[in-house]
C-alpha cells in the first residue's frame, strides 16, 4: 500500500507539472494565436506526457484503420479519470474532447482546453447539449479537427458499458463523418472511480473499423447509436474473457 500511495503521489506531481507547463505554453499562446488547429501537437504531447508516468504498459491496436486526413467522430467506453490522455496521447488523430462543464474552471487546464478548442457541454441542462455541441463543432470541422466523445456521459458505472447517449450520433450523422469506435481495457482497474490511487495494470486501446455514417438519416440516428453500442459492448466482452 505504501507503494501505492508513493506511485500515485508521483503520477499527480507529473501531471500537474504537464498542466502548468503545456497548459500554460497554450494559454500563453492563445493571446497571440486564434487558429485552433495550431495547438495540435500541444494537445497531443500533452497527452503523450500524462501518459508517462502510468503503471503498466500501453497498448495500441487498429491503427490500420485510422485514415490519414479523415475527420472522424471518436468514440470511446469511459473507464476513469485519465481516459482522455490516452487517447490524445496514443492515437495519430487531431482531436479535442467533449468534457464536462466543470472542467471550464480548473486552475489553467481549463483555460488552455478553451483556448485550444474543447467543447464543454453541461449534461445537467437537458436538451441543450446536442445543439451546443453542433454549435461548437463547427469550428473544428472548418480546420480538420476529429471530436472524441465518451457516449456514456460518466465513468461511474455497475456495468461493463453504460447506455449511450444520443449527441455524437446525431453530429456524425448531420456531418456525414465516420464513427470511430475506440475500446479500453485497463483503465478502469487501474484508477477504479471510488479511489484517487493508482494500481499497476496495463493498458489496452483497441481502434475498431470506422462506420460509414454516409446513408444514415436523422430518423436512424438510435439504429447508428445500437450499432455502435452493440459493436463496442461485443468487443469488450472479448477483450475481458
Amino acid at each position: 500500500m505504501f507503494r501505492k500511495y508513493l506511485r500515485s503521489i508521483y503520477i499527480y506531481i507529473h501531471a500537474y507539472l504537464g498542466n502548468i507547463f503545456i497548459g500554460g505554453a497554450i494559454v500563453l499562446c492563445s493571446f497571440f494565436i486564434k487558429r485552433v488547429s495550431f495547438y495540435n501537437k500541444l494537445i497531443s504531447a500533452w497527452g503523450k506526457w500524462n501518459s508517462l508516468a502510468v503503471p503498466g504498459k500501453i497498448s495500441v491496436n487498429g491503427l490500420e484503420n485510422i485514415v490519414p486526413g479523415q475527420s472522424y467522430i471518436v468514440i470511446a467506453n469511459h473507464e476513469s479519470t485519465v481516459d482522455a490522455f490516452f487517447i490524445l496521447g496514443k492515437i495519430p488523430i487531431p482531436m479535442r474532447i467533449v468534457a464536462k462543464e466543470e472542467l471550464r474552471n480548473k486552475f489553467i487546464i481549463g483555460a488552455a482546453m478553451k483556448s485550444s478548442g474543447f467543447i464543454f457541454v453541461d449534461n445537467k441542462i437537458k436538451g441543450r447539449s446536442i445543439n451546443h455541441l453542433n454549435e461548437s463543432f463547427e469550428l473544428l470541422k472548418k480546420e480538420g479537427i476529429s471530436l472524441m466523445v465518451f457516449p456514456e456521459g460518466s465513468r461511474f458505472k455497475d456495468t461493463l458499458l453504460a447506455p449511450f447517449r444520443m449527441g455524437a450520433f446525431v453530429m456524425a450523422i448531420n456531418n456525414k463523418f465516420p464513427i470511430l469506435p475506440v475500446v479500453m481495457k485497463g483503465p478502469r482497474e487501474m484508477m477504479p472511480p471510488e479511489s484517487k490511487l493508482f494500481n499497476r495494470v496495463d493498458i489496452e486501446l483497441d481502434i475498431l473499423l470506422p462506420i460509414d455514417t454516409s446513408k444514415y438519416t436523422y430518423d436512424d440516428r438510435h439504429a447508428l447509436m445500437d450499432r455502435c453500442y452493440h459493436l463496442m459492448h461485443g468487443h469488450l466482452e472479448k477483450m475481458h474473457s
